[in-house]
């Protein structure tokens, strides 16, 4: 049996799902197939009212939010602060992806993604955040920006 993994390091919630996707998938014998995609090409194509949601936010619902997403942090073990560049252009770093899926390391390379840009609040569309990400997942920097 296999599971399909649709991920984007710029979504918290998919963050929230990297944290167990493995072990779920090791526990129930699934193998676990990487999908790297990009949520903002959904949204803009179906769902651009999620835009103005971000603009105009409703402050009840955006508290709760808030809370949710740090509780459900808080019960996975990981912590999620607030970028401060959000949304963030993750084209990048999500096409590093599939380099890090040839090179054998994607799990190791999406999990530094998470942590970069959710935890440590680094910009991940930019090629410095990149390369150190690339380096600490044992990917050569040089082939992978070629």
């Amino acid at each position: 049996m296999q599971l399909e993994y649709f991920f984007d390091c710029s979504s918290p919630w998919t963050y929230l799902s990297y944290a167990r996707i493995e072990s779920i998938c090791v526990a129930t014998g699934t193998e676990l197939v990487w999908r790297p995609f990009l949520v903002g090409g959904v949204f803009n194509t179906v769902n651009q009212s999620v835009y103005e949601a971000r603009a105009n936010p409703v402050p009840v619902k955006a508290r709760y939010y808030q809370k949710d997403l740090q509780d459900w942090a808080g019960f996975q073990g990981i912590t999620i602060g607030n970028p401060p560049v959000f949304p963030v252009n993750s084209v990048k770093a999500m096409r590093g992806c599939f380099v890090a899926m040839e090179s054998g390391c994607i799990s190791e390379y999406a999990g530094l993604v998470f942590k970069a840009y959710w935890t440590d609040l680094k910009d991940i569309s930019g090629d410095e955040v990149l390369g150190e990400v690339v380096e600490a997942s044992g990917m050569s920097v040089a082939d992978f920006f070629d």
